[in-house]
């Protein structure tokens, strides 16, 4: 599993097989059309007195009236009944996410299958399933979650960076089986052909190719907070880009790194600021409207994940694989301070590549996770971090972790298989980041 992200609460419409926006619209139509028609059967009974039928003297047999209080309960919503009760679809409530959901995606390699997953996480249960899957035709390398495209508007989008150099993006929505991406940023390579018929109704499917990507894999993805339509990319080209997906097009490339981008961010709060971390060494910071201004710190080694701090805006947090954390003061690297003064502590965190940190949202808590399997909580609250726990995941190496925005002791991991770590399960991290009682995942 080699990257993993959190999709915001209340963002997914699922759609049962079969079914796409246009026939969810008609349904809704349909519903009115036929209610209007049930009103106006009773045109024409006017002179039968039906409404002031139980109001006679004798009392007749107040069918109507007890038709009506019936009609009034039936209106009223079951509190026990799930999924839609118009609905013809026994399995109709299978296809349902619900608005407090807590729902991440995950792109996945196994032998031959390359899948984009979407899973439902059940904090009571302390379980997850994978609500349905989306088969690829490539490598994926990276996901994010957008919010809107080009062609479908508003909704609900998983975005691949795939090894053939390709932008994939994907309505989450939608169920269809045969579906395809409705957007693809790049042009493929060539068609893979399947070895088995089961695997082979994806190789022949076509898309119209939008602007050229990348001329390598594209290894990192990031979407504006500002701006769900803008996305940053990096590639083994040693390129980075920045798409406007609501037009489909790419509106500046950046040449700065010399060696593959295996990690680009956008500043939480300053909307034109973005930080890349790449192969050559080197962590960069740009302002985009200044292509030619880039402002450089030096790694110890190849980089592996880099991002801002939650709660200090002027840090950042960047690991390399020689299993070193470092956190660096961007104020520094942008007035070019001598090498020695732009970090604030360094630390080898992991004996092997520190594949993955994460500034959680509890106020100083740092995860990190590596090749070793290990995953590890730090305090962050002095000079320097202070591990507090740490935890072999039984997940085999970890490539990617992230922490739930809306949740501050989730933090999901992506392994041979996904993990749930709730922080909270752990009586020590709970009293050191005073989180909120959790179940054990």
């Amino acid at each position: 599993m080699t990257s993993v992200c959190w999709v915001p609460k209340g963002k997914c419409n699922i759609r049962a097989p079969g079914k796409d926006k246009d026939d969810e619209k008609e349904e809704m139509q349909g519903a009115a059309a036929s209610s209007g028609a049930a009103a106006d059967a009773t045109d024409g009974l006017e002179e039968f007195n039906l409404d002031n039928y139980d109001d006679e003297e004798d009392g007749g047999m107040q069918f109507f009236q007890v038709v009506k209080g019936d009609s009034e309960l039936a209106r009223e919503a079951d509190p026990y009944m799930k999924g839609n009760p118009d609905s013809d679809s026994e399995s109709e409530e299978d296809f349902e996410i619900h608005g407090d959901d807590q729902v991440f995606i995950a792109v996945s390699c196994e032998e031959e299958m390359c899948n984009l997953e979407m899973y439902v996480f059940d904090e009571d249960e302390a379980s997850m399933y994978v609500h349905h899957d989306i088969m690829l035709d490539a490598y994926p390398l990276c996901i994010e979650w957008l919010s809107s495209t080009a062609c479908l508007g508003e909704g609900n989008f998983g975005v691949v960076g795939l090894i053939d150099h390709t932008i994939q993006i994907w309505d989450l929505d939608d169920m269809d089986p045969n579906m395809e991406p409705c957007l693809m940023l790049g042009e493929r390579k060539k068609k893979k052909t399947a070895k088995n018929k089961a695997r082979r109704k994806k190789a022949a499917f076509e898309v119209t190719p939008g602007p050229k990507a990348h001329d390598g894999p594209v290894l990192c993805l990031h979407g504006s907070v500002f701006n769900r339509s803008v996305l940053a990319s990096g590639s083994g080209d040693n390129m980075l880009k920045v798409w406007d997906v609501s037009s489909n097009a790419c509106v500046h490339s950046y040449s700065h790194h010399s060696n593959k981008v295996q990690c680009v961010r956008w500043h939480p709060t300053e909307q034109a600021v973005l930080l890349s971390a790449a192969f050559d060494r080197r962590l960069g910071l740009l302002d985009v409207r200044q292509p030619g201004q880039v402002a450089w710190a030096p790694l110890a080694a190849e980089a592996e994940s880099a991002v801002w701090s939650r709660h200090r805006p002027f840090e950042c947090l960047t690991s390399v694989d020689n299993g070193f954390l470092t956190c660096y003061d961007v104020r520094k690297v942008a007035n070019k301070a001598p090498s020695e003064e732009m970090a604030l502590w360094s630390m080898q965190a992991h004996d092997v590549a520190c594949t993955t940190v994460q500034d959680a949202p509890a106020q100083n808590c740092l995860v990190t996770a590596g090749l070793d399997g290990v995953a590890k909580v730090w305090e962050a609250a002095g000079a320097a971090p202070r591990l507090v726990m740490e935890k072999n995941l039984q997940a085999g190496p970890i490539f990617a972790s992230q922490s739930s925005p809306e949740a501050p002791a989730l933090v999901c991991f992506g392994g041979s298989c996904p993990v749930m770590w709730d922080l909270s399960s752990e009586q020590v991290l709970a009293s050191c980041f005073k989180l909120d009682g959790g179940s054990a995942s």
